[in-house]
């Protein structure tokens, strides 16, 4: 028999700074005597217990997760990165998100405001304020209305710079800015009623004052920078840049184009470049991005971010065809004779004919295929059959010829004899033979029987009697007034056409668009549950191992406490779907891959989500929202409308974008400056070429043995750009040449006709010898074109690169006067 006494003392940090002891009564084992009930025990404990309990419950719900938040965020040191800083002054993630959360609603809420100054009769009276009258959208509220974390930076730092240069503006006048919004119809109060409303009192006139004063100020900074450069939001370009900008896309060149390829060079250089070269290339590429199919000849040695990734994918086709499959053809004759009752499957007799003709010949084709032998036999009956029906038809020919004599024989007398009769005669003919091209057209028009009735009059109107003159000139005018009466009546409607005459199609020919369209929202609704329960399934593991890993890091549990992983594979086969996997691939790679075609679930019909790669590796929006990268194990969904197939995927390893040391990526850098060396010599081999051909060769000639291939002729005709839109434009497209860019169209249009130049390609690994054979249209004919103004605006929107570089360089100014550095979508 034996005694536990368990006594607890905790030293409590409460103010009034006494211990607390908690002490177990002593029970006994082994003793039938006393009570053992574990009610009694805690009957006897129950104080103690109950403090204990509830300290383990605020332990477990209050510290563990804030803990494993911390945990999570590496200790706290990366809780809230910086993602610029410029003059000394640092950006946070948070201070960058809250402000352009405030500046999305701030767009928002003017937009409302704009909409309601118009209801009211009003218009806002600001700088840069744009409504479409016939759409009735607001198309700019005279602030940036493209809210992002970029955009966000952006208006900070030049809020700052306009603050340096002594733009001021306060309360006053952003009220008084405000006021001219709403053209004097909201009060003050009003305005702030409607934005405590729109934000769901989030922000106040404070914080909306701000805003203003913040956006309207740095777009004042920015728009003095561009005086003179910029009318509203046209690039204001010289009467010689319209000019050009009109040749790049109205005149077109037809050259010839031998290529010298970089590779080819590449033995013949340096295999041991020196470690000095080797460092400078490593140092001047080892932070830009490696894509693959990259066109941007500069070295790059940082590695994206890259995952691989599985997936299941549902074809909605696959579904379709096992629903089908289900169907007996009761069910689909039945539906066939109800939808053939209610209008359906009907074509025009002809439509039809060629239908059931087409059909015919097709499995004639197939039976012909399969029975080779017997068609051979059958083929002599046929040919038999072929002479009787040309000698039937013959026949009727001959019965036709010698009827049409026989009856002009019979017209003559009757017209000696009678001249009424005759009359009466032509009459009857008359109309005998327009009811018979009645008969064979039905579908005439009602002007052809005008018509006969015209001819018969005039008819009439060759006796000489006074009478019948006056009957023909009656019958005449009652003719010619329902004939416009006709033609009255059917400028709306031919009311004289009968419906054509219709036959049902087949059962045959749309039994399977029926048992398609039977089936089609039934397969629908089980991809959409199959899918649905796949990703169930999947993010139930996400969650485990979100919880597990928590615990591990509070040390709870260990790894071998893990949630099994689903294997995706049996669920692919059990639930007939599709299995794949990529390999380690990154944004851009990835498009090589199906699932990578497919985006992600819109918020309506009419607006689908993300691209695929977006999805997965992260990116900023063109609406001003940015799409953060999955985790591993993250199930996400997507669709390929195009090819109707449905996927859930998720990264099964993740990579983050990083640097790699020289000794890595030593054979790239090695590359990388063979292939610069291998490039002057292929432009020197180019050069001698187009020295060559200037000295009276042809080009044909002057190109080395063997590489006829090379050689390309009568390319063309194409435009050095592309309008493809507002302000919009595309390289023009050379397809036989490899990924031509700026710089070769400058060489094909700066040079005459017959002339030479050296170009190469945007990668700079072909160099082109080019030789322009012709220009068109002529340039009497450009300048005529070039004379209308709509010609020299849509050359204005192009812009003027000398305005633009001069942009550019005021804002690289800047960023190097207030040492700027964005520290945000480095690797996007």
């Amino acid at each position: 028999m034996g005694e536990l006494s368990i006594q607890l003392t905790l030293t409590s940090k409460f103010p009034w700074g006494y211990p607390l002891r908690f002490e177990l009564q002593p029970f006994c084992f082994l003793d039938p005597t006393m009570s053992s009930s574990p009610f009694e025990i805690f009957r006897r404990n129950l104080k103690p217990l109950m403090v204990l309990l509830t300290l383990l419950a605020l332990f477990a719900f209050v510290v563990l997760p804030a803990l494993d938040t911390y945990l999570r965020r590496g200790g706290g040191s990366n809780s809230d990165p910086v993602v610029a800083e410029y003059d000394g002054v640092t950006l946070t993630q948070s201070r960058v998100a809250r402000t352009t959360q405030q500046h999305r609603a701030v767009v928002g809420f003017l937009s409302d405001l704009g909409q309601e100054t118009i209801r009211r009769g009003g218009v806002p009276q600001v700088p840069g304020f744009q409504y479409d009258q016939e759409s009735g959208q607001i198309q700019s509220i005279g602030i940036d209305a493209n809210p992002s974390e970029e955009a966000t930076i952006n208006t900070m730092r030049f809020y700052s710079e306009a603050k340096k240069a002594g733009f001021q503006l306060d309360d006053t006048m952003v009220r008084t800015w405000l006021s001219r919004y709403t053209d004097g119809l909201l009060s003050d109060n009003e305005i702030g009623s409607m934005l405590m409303q729109f934000t769901k009192n989030q922000m106040g006139p404070i914080q909306l004052y701000e805003q203003l004063r913040m956006h309207l100020l740095a777009d004042l900074y920015q728009r003095s920078a561009m005086v003179g450069l910029m009318n509203g939001r046209l690039p204001v370009s010289t009467p010689l840049a319209q000019w050009r900008n009109f040749l790049k896309t109205n005149q077109s060149a037809t050259i010839n184009a031998y290529g010298v390829l970089v590779e080819e060079y590449i033995d013949q250089t340096d295999e041991s470049p020196s470690k000095s070269q080797i460092t400078e290339v490593y140092e001047a590429g080892k932070d830009l991005l490696a894509y693959p199919n990259d066109q941007d000849p500069e070295p790059k040695f940082r590695r994206p971010d890259s995952a691989k990734i599985e997936y299941l994918v549902a074809d909605l086709n696959e579904f379709v065809e096992r629903e089908k499959a289900k169907l007996s053809d009761e069910q689909i004759r039945a539906e066939y004779e109800r939808r053939l009752a209610g209008g359906d499957f009907q074509l025009p007799v002809e439509e039809a004919e060629e239908a059931a003709n087409e059909l015919e010949a097709m499995e004639t084709e197939a039976a012909a295929e399969e029975n080779a032998e017997p068609a051979e036999e059958e083929a002599p009956a046929a040919e038999t059959e072929e002479p009787a029906a040309e000698e039937m038809t013959e026949e009727a020919a001959e019965a036709e010829t010698e009827t049409e004599p026989a009856s002009e024989e019979t017209s003559e007398p009757s017209t000696e004899e009678t001249p009424a009769e005759e009359t009466s005669t032509e009459e009857t003919s008359t109309e005998d033979s327009a009811s018979e091209e009645n008969a064979e057209e039905p579908a005439a028009e009602d002007s052809s029987m005008i018509r006969s009735r015209d001819e018969a009059v005039q008819l009439v109107a060759l006796q000489e009697d006074d009478d019948a003159d006056n009957e023909a000139a009656d019958a005449e005018e009652t003719n010619a007034e329902a004939a416009d009466d006709d033609m009255e009546l059917g400028d709306g409607l031919d009311l004289g056409d009968e419906p054509a005459e219709t036959k049902p199609q087949p059962f045959e020919d749309v039994r399977d668009q029926i048992a398609t369209e039977m089936v089609s929202e039934t397969a629908r609704q089980k991809l959409d549950q199959t899918i649905t329960e796949a990703y169930g399934l999947m993010r139930d593991y996400f969650s485990e191992m979100a919880v597990h890993e928590g615990n591990v890091a509070v040390g709870v549990s260990d790894e071998s406490d893990a949630p099994k992983r689903p294997d995706l594979k049996a669920i692919a086969d059990q639930k007939g779907l599709g299995y794949g996997t990529t390999g380690l691939v990154n944004r851009v790679s990835i498009g090589d891959d199906p699932i990578g075609e497919s985006y992600g679930l819109g918020q309506s019909l009419q607006r689908r989500g993300a691209p695929y790669y977006a999805m997965m590796f992260g990116a900023a929006m063109q609406d001003g929202s940015s799409i953060p990268s999955q985790p591993e194990f993250s199930p996400q969904r997507s669709v390929d409308l195009e090819n109707a197939k449905s996927y859930v995927s998720w990264k099964t390893e993740d990579i983050e974008a990083y640097t790699p040391e020289l000794d890595e990526v030593r054979d790239e850098v090695i590359l990388a400056i063979r292939t610069q060396e291998a490039r002057n010599l292929a432009q020197k081999a180019a050069e001698g070429i187009a020295e060559a051909v200037g000295q009276g060769k042809k080009l044909a000639d002057a190109i080395p043995k063997g590489k006829e291939a090379n050689l390309h002729t009568d390319l063309g005709p194409f435009t050095w750009l592309n309008m493809v839109g507002m302000m919009q434009t595309s390289l023009g497209n050379v397809p036989e040449l490899n990924a031509v860019g700026n710089e070769f169209m400058q060489s094909v249009f700066s040079t005459e006709v017959g002339s030479v130049k050296v170009a190469p390609n945007a990668p700079q690994s072909v160099y082109y010898v080019v030789q322009p054979i012709e220009f068109q249209p002529e340039v009497e004919q450009l300048r005529e074109q070039f004379s209308q103004p709509q010609q020299r605006f849509m050359a204005q929107l192009i812009g003027d690169d000398g305005a633009t570089n001069i942009i550019r360089g005021f804002f690289e100014t800047v960023n190097e006067r207030t040492d700027f550095e964005m520290k945000v979508g480095d690797d996007r």
